[in-house]
């Protein structure tokens, strides 16, 4: 299962950032593995959920974890079949 998280920083400790689609980072983790952190070419981007969204879809992500996320962002997610965590 490949588990993605809003960050601050790109390390597996990282804090998780509090708006999701314009983190700085994405920490990518694969059965609770940390795999990569990919940096968020969308972070200034107006709509950046809309392209956040897209990202994850082609990452193959299963879960998306988050502090809080905004309904359009939460409501591509759920049509791309990517479910949410909130913590």
């Amino acid at each position: 299962m490949k588990k993605v998280i809003p960050a601050l920083w790109p390390n597996e400790n990282s804090e998780i950032a509090e708006n999701a689609a314009r983190a700085p980072y994405f920490l990518v983790f694969e059965d609770d593995k940390f795999v990569e952190a990919v940096k968020n070419p969308f972070v200034v981007w107006w709509w950046a959920w809309f392209a956040v969204a897209d990202m994850l879809k082609d990452m193959w992500v299963d879960v998306f974890v988050a502090k809080k996320i905004w309904n359009n962002l939460r409501n591509m997610l759920e049509n791309y079949g990517i479910k949410i965590e909130l913590q």
